[in-house]
């Protein structure tokens, strides 16, 4: 199922908040051109969408998952031993910043943030979307990384990395509320989003648990790790494991009627 938005959808002052944030674009780049500081040359103002217009301003955040805690061992006499003993810090989402933003705040995601960077997809979930991105946590991306010679970023991997990366990618806002109801509408069966290079990732109820997984046309599946967090340009999840993209076969006539 593919799900697209116009590029400004929110409000009816679309076209004039559009127009100001061009304006206001070229004079700061004009402003920051003249200053002479090469940082800031060849910056397109008019696509920096973080802080558009557009954007509805929201204090509102939630903490994402993380294993921080969890690696801390506390010494056998029960004295601190390393700053973590005092204080876990939080990785919140942020309800008005966009995707590349929120990944970049979670300890949980480096790996895979450091593979979207490689990879060059940061303009995708950068940009106004919406997107709804399945982000992979640290150990699925070092398991991951080690079925590939050299590791998964290696140059000479770079277009399965692509690939992989891409699968984790759908177009659309797609929160649990709105899968759940698609997955109703199709009669509790499967729903594909449509992912950025064309490959289906299938979303299911599972029918022991009630969890929502998600499915590769191989049938292979993948849990989601706690909640979806709302972004400015989409919604963000945290997947437990990698789930591999299967390119789909088509059947010829002779093997659909079980022929060899």
């Amino acid at each position: 199922m593919d799900v697209r938005l116009d590029v400004f959808p929110s409000g009816r002052f679309a076209g004039w908040g559009k127009g100001l944030k061009l304006g206001v674009g070229l004079l700061l780049g004009a402003t920051l051109s003249a200053c002479g500081d090469p940082d800031w040359q060849g910056t397109d103002w008019t696509k920096n969408y973080q802080d558009s217009f557009e954007t509805q301003i929201s204090a509102r955040a939630s903490a994402m998952p993380g294993s921080t805690d969890g690696a801390y061992k506390p010494s056998a006499d029960g004295t601190p031993n390393s700053p973590v003993a005092y204080h876990s810090p939080p990785m919140l989402s942020y309800e008005d910043r966009p995707l590349d933003e929120n990944i970049a705040g979670s300890l949980e995601l480096s790996d895979y943030v450091k593979a979207i960077q490689v990879a060059k997809l940061e303009p995708w979930i950068s940009g106004p979307g919406p997107y709804t991105l399945f982000a992979i946590p640290n150990a699925a991306m070092e398991r991951l990384s080690a079925r590939w010679p050299g590791g998964l970023l290696a140059p000479a991997n770079r277009g399965q990395l692509v690939h992989i990366l891409g699968y984790t990618i759908a177009y659309g806002k797609w929160n649990e509320a709105a899968l759940r109801r698609a997955i109703q509408r199709n009669h509790g069966h499967a729903i594909g989003l449509k992912t950025l290079y064309g490959d289906l990732l299938g979303v299911e109820v599972s029918p022991r648990t009630g969890e929502l997984l998600l499915e590769n046309a191989a049938g292979e599946t993948n849990r989601l790790w706690g909640k979806s967090f709302p972004q400015s340009n989409g919604v963000l999840y945290f997947t437990q494991d990698a789930l591999l993209p299967i390119p789909t076969v088509k059947v010829s006539a002779g093997r659909k009627h079980g022929h060899r």
